[in-house]
């Protein structure tokens, strides 16, 4: 038993070499960085090599100057509006939203009720008059809440692939039905 008081005295006497203030806060002109940790570099933009994603412009409102046409597609239900945001002439910028109800009117015209905010946005980043997917100009809007930030790039091009050769499918003989074993009773 004089043992375990002992090795307790000899620790404590260990511990009495560093102030209380050392042992949790130690000094850092007595510090010698391990030879396993290595000084890193940290650039100021990690991802510089990313290009930043273009904001994208509030879409005007209805009847505003700039909307050079708005027209329902019935094809895919969807209400389309197209504008010239620059005033180049051309169409720049182009929303498509879905439909609530259609019908037409005592002319025959179709009279739309949307949903609030587009869900798809094309807008013509290097002023070509072309919405190029593949240069990045759609975006969809999932949640359908206007211009936020949310917004995504749209990739479509596994819609525009031409269909596979689809399953081989060769028919079994007989109809896929097997002939029962000759039986000599029956004349086979």
């Amino acid at each position: 038993m004089t043992q375990v008081p002992f090795l307790l005295i000899a620790m404590l006497s260990a511990l009495n070499y560093t102030s209380r203030e050392e042992l949790y806060f130690p000094s850092q002109a007595n510090h010698q960085p391990s030879f396993l940790v290595q000084p890193v570099a940290m650039n100021a933009t990690p991802f510089s090599s990313i290009n930043p994603r273009p904001k994208l412009p509030v879409e005007p409102d209805e009847f505003d100057p700039r909307e050079i046409k708005a027209y329902y597609d019935w094809r895919n239900d969807m209400f389309f509006r197209e504008f010239d945001l620059t005033g180049s002439g051309s169409v720049n910028f182009m929303t498509a939203r879905r439909t609530y109800r259609v019908w037409l009117d005592e002319f025959g015209t179709p009279v739309v009720l949307t949903v609030g905010d587009p869900v798809f946005f094309w807008i013509d980043l290097n002023g070509n008059g072309k919405f190029e997917q593949e240069l990045g100009e759609m975006f969809k809007d999932s949640y359908e809440d206007g211009v936020t930030g949310n917004e995504e790039p749209y990739d479509n091009s596994d819609l525009q692939e031409p269909p596979g050769p689809g399953p081989e499918w060769s028919p079994l003989p007989h109809g896929g039905f097997k002939l029962p074993p000759c039986d000599s009773r029956f004349g086979c």
